[in-house]
């Protein structure tokens, strides 16, 4: 695209999983490895507010029972536009109000698989639609 770089696909961002059902947690690791090969993903294995702060990711993948709360306290300056939220189901109401709170984007469980890679893209600005093909996964655990 006439040169200009793209944060995601030029740049291989660091993404914090910290969703906590196990199985949604390894779908997702494998939607990021999958689809966009151009993450780096790591997976919570301690408090988020700390996580946050020592690994300073480019984007966080959260639970919506866990936001706002993780952008208070310890991580004060944490741009909340930075955090793509997971929702119980596909209820406006949940998505309105992770939206209000600042959250970059939000996507409902039902709907991980089809929009979550979307969704991180829009909130770290991706540049290409459609992203172009990946290239190898690169996942710490």
């Amino acid at each position: 695209m006439n040169g200009e770089r793209c944060p995601v696909c030029d740049d291989t961002p660091l993404v914090l999983v910290a969703i906590a059902h196990p199985a949604m947690q390894r779908m997702t690791l494998e939607l990021l490895g999958r689809e966009h090969g151009c993450w780096r993903a790591c997976v919570l294995d301690h408090d988020l507010p700390e996580a946050m702060q020592d690994l300073a990711p480019d984007l966080v993948i959260v639970d919506s029972a866990a936001f706002p709360r993780c952008c208070r306290d310890k991580t004060d300056g944490y741009p909340r536009d930075r955090i793509v939220v997971v929702g119980p189901e596909p209820d406006s109401a949940y998505m309105a109000a992770a939206l209000r709170d600042g959250a970059g984007g939000w996507v409902a469980r039902d709907d991980i698989a089809e929009r979550l890679s979307l969704e991180m893209r829009k909130a770290l600005g991706c540049i290409h639609e459609p992203c172009p093909e990946p290239r190898s996964p690169t996942t710490h655990q």
